[in-house]
């Protein structure tokens, strides 16, 4: 199976009370049905993965396996703070059918390269597709190009990088230079600021984690139909909101879900999110106000 297009990183909803709020999960991927997205991705450092029980992890995998047939396929991330617990986290996916897993290195004690090889083997045991974070640090354990290629070579399941380690352009085209067959893809992140330069170098597509993936599902439609004039205006209308979400992460892909009737509640156990204040919901709103005709109607920013 073929993965390519973008892959929305679903949040995980909380009340304001802090619990796991499951209406707005079932709105969000409805959310995701509506904008056409080609598959979802969770739990990764934009669904708050960090500030869950392990029982939480499970119970989100769960419920968006469940209900995730017949609208796009999706990766589970199952990175863990060892092997051992990384490997619970994909037998799990394994088991509720996760078309992909994605992983990013131990993430607290940083591992050796050895033991980051070894940690990849193990997870490409499960017979599907593995896709390799390459997310920078201090969360992330980054890995070169070359190292990277290395991995895709060690083992036929390792077939997909997510790179989004600085310079990520540059990466992108010295990994499918370096590449020997091995990778079927690789995607960018960093919500999707990059998306048309990324596709131009020769991305397979973008994991993006805010409210505004109908519209970057729209600019990636349009430069795959050749219409790149299209696809680089739309893209150039949403970049000034882009570079908000660069500074204020989950707290303004929160925002932007709440006011699109996505969620019931913009909270964030993030702790280290940063709140919005009256100056930036006024800019974000202003900045909303041009993309409103693009986005899908039965989502409005309202």
């Amino acid at each position: 199976m073929g993965l390519a297009g973008i892959f929305q990183i679903l949040q995980t909803p909380f009340a304001a009370d802090g619990a796991i709020d499951w209406r707005s999960f079932e709105r969000q991927l409805d959310f995701c049905r509506a904008a056409g997205v080609h598959g979802m991705v969770l739990p990764a450092l934009a669904s708050e993965f960090f500030t869950l029980s392990d029982a939480e992890r499970f119970a989100v995998v769960e419920f968006a396996a469940e209900r995730a047939a017949g609208i796009a396929p999706l990766v589970v991330a199952v990175q863990g703070l060892n092997q051992r617990l990384a490997l619970e986290f994909a037998e799990h996916a394994a088991r509720h059918n996760a078309s992909a897993l994605m992983a990013m290195p131990p993430y607290l004690r940083k591992a050796g390269k050895a033991e980051i090889l070894e940690y990849y083997r193990q997870l490409a045991q499960f017979e599907r597709p593995l896709i390799l974070q390459n997310a920078p640090a201090p969360i992330g354990s980054p890995l070169s190009p070359r190292e990277l290629v290395a991995l895709l070579a060690a083992e036929e399941n390792i077939a997909y990088i997510k790179e989004e380690t600085n310079p990520i352009l540059q990466h992108i085209s010295q990994i499918l230079a370096l590449d020997a067959g091995n990778c079927a893809g690789v995607f960018g992140g960093a919500n999707g600021i990059y998306l048309i330069d990324e596709l131009k170098r020769g991305a397979c597509g973008n994991m993006p984690a805010g409210g505004m993936v109908d519209l970057q599902v729209d600019i990636y439609n349009l430069y795959r139909a050749r219409k790149t004039q299209e696809a680089e205006s739309l893209h150039h209308t949403l970049l000034p909101l882009l570079n908000y979400a660069m500074v204020y992460g989950v707290s303004l892909h929160k925002y932007v879900l709440w006011r699109r009737g996505v969620l019931a509640s913009p909270f964030a156990r993030d702790p280290q999110k940063i709140s919005l204040d009256a100056d930036d919901i006024a800019a974000v709103e202003a900045m909303w106000r041009p993309l409103a005709e693009f986005a899908n109607p039965t989502f409005p920013f309202a």
